[in-house]
């Protein structure tokens, strides 16, 4: 065993250096494909929103608890002077029950009901704080995985959590409002694709990019894209590495009505020099600060989970049988 794990690293290496060498001749291929990034000075009020899930089946029914919190840091040259929490710093949890559902299905509702509970926290949030910035700990935008299939009943849920998405872009329009989503992991090979590469994006932007460097921005979707109306083409994703020993993060962020696709214009700059400035608390792990805290309000315990089981049994729905049999 010991040996197939050596010579298994041994090629991983051997790969990652292999992908670095061609990364760094790519990165000199596309002029303005990596732009400099600049920390400033954090002035500002800042929020971030996070949630938490827990998920178990019983027979016949899945049952899904969500809860979400709002943290607000405000700030004066880049020191934190206060914050506060919506709704509160230990969020109420709330529970889901649906039945007749097959496995897809089962995620499928799994991660809507978590982004509705996300989404409708980030709108009270936006209306309670007015913040300069507010960043969502994920996407600002639904993944192919979460849309139902077709005549599904998890349909009309799925509008609702488009409808919010919606709600939300436009309440920060209204309060002119940077809003942001901060990716940690992501999956997407999109650009890295568009190189020529076999890869994700992450790990692609780990070797192209230097510390305090990003990449150019992008859009989010192809043109043709009907959703989300109006707001579409203003959606911009770029990759920043704000710490040499940890891995890019991928940033979504809507930019300004009516502005160019240029830095300047699109708000990538500002989001960029913001997101640098707030993810410098640690080199090992690069990642705001704020949103670190509203991901520690939000965590749920697993604990809880057996409580709501055992609370849910009382009513005769019985567990699963390799939960409850008496032997492993």
């Amino acid at each position: 065993m010991r040996d197939a794990l050596a010579s298994l690293a041994l090629e991983i290496r051997k790969g990652q250096a292999a992908l670095s060498e061609k990364a760094r001749e790519a990165r000199l291929g596309v002029p303005g494909f990596v732009v400099k990034a600049e920390g400033r000075s954090v002035s500002r009020s800042a929020c971030a929103v996070d949630g938490g899930l827990l998920a178990f089946r019983l027979h016949g029914h899945d049952v899904v608890a969500t809860r979400a919190v709002g943290v607000n840091f405000v700030y004066e040259g880049s020191v934190l002077k206060s914050f506060s929490y919506h709704p509160g710093r230990t969020p109420k949890t709330e529970v889901h029950v649906k039945s007749a559902l097959d496995e897809h299905e089962a995620n499928v509702l799994r991660s809507l009901l978590r982004l509705k509970s996300e989404l409708s926290c980030a709108i009270e949030t936006l209306e309670r704080y007015s913040p300069g910035l507010l960043l969502l700990d994920g996407s600002l935008w639904t993944v192919p995985s979460d849309r139902p299939g077709e005549g599904s009943g998890l349909a009309p849920l799925y509008g609702e959590v488009v409808g919010l998405y919606k709600k939300l872009f436009a309440g920060c329009d209204l309060r002119k409002t940077m809003l942001c989503g901060v990716v940690k992991d992501s999956r997407s090979k999109k650009l890295a694709e568009s190189l020529g590469f076999s890869c994700s994006d992450t790990v692609l932007t780990s070797h192209m990019l230097d510390k305090g460097e990003r990449t150019s921005a992008f859009r989010y979707f192809d043109k043709g894209q009907k959703e989300p109306e109006g707001f579409w083409d203003r959606l911009k994703v770029f990759y920043i590495k704000p710490s040499e020993n940890d891995l890019p993060l991928r940033i979504e962020h809507l930019a300004p009505a009516g502005g160019k696709d240029d830095g300047a214009h699109d708000g990538s700059d500002e989001t960029a020099s913001l997101i640098l400035s707030l993810s410098s608390i640690s080199d090992a792990f690069a990642y705001p600060a704020i949103l670190i805290e509203a991901d520690m309000r939000a965590a749920m315990d697993p604990a809880e989970a057996e409580r709501l089981q055992a609370d849910i049994s009382a009513l005769d729905i019985r567990p699963l049988r390799r939960d409850s049999r008496p032997f492993r």
